[in-house]
């Protein structure tokens, strides 16, 4: 079975490629990721989601992924263009469960994109 780390970096190969077909191979059906402004309780959600923010991408970037255990952390930069232009440091605490993405935290600078979100600030 694949580590921690192998399973996050090949989650994010495929989000790069745009893959998103492949990428969902690598989440739990019931996985849950909470981020700055939505928690998302589903791979479906999930994917929505970064199907959503990769419209906008222009580059997503890995710096590093950590790995011990059952947890991965992954830091990249991605950067963004309108309606939202920016380059994001994006710091992300992955839980392994079975071999998939099951529970996903989220942190990063949300002001350039809390527009976007109902009861963002512009």
């Amino acid at each position: 079975m694949a580590t921690a780390g192998e399973i996050v970096r090949q989650f994010y190969d495929a989000v790069v490629a745009r893959d998103l077909a492949t990428a969902r191979t690598f989440v739990a059906d019931d996985v849950v990721v909470v981020g700055l402004f939505e928690t998302y309780r589903s791979a479906g959600d999930f994917i929505a989601a970064f199907t959503r923010l990769l419209q906008i991408t222009i580059s997503l970037q890995v710096k590093t992924i950590i790995a011990q255990a059952d947890e991965a952390a992954i830091f990249f930069e991605v950067e963004t263009m309108a309606p939202v232009e920016a380059t994001v440091l994006v710091a992300e605490w992955h839980q392994i469960r079975n071999g998939k993405i099951a529970h996903v935290t989220s942190a990063f600078d949300g002001r350039p994109f809390a527009a976007l979100f109902p009861g963002g600030q512009s």
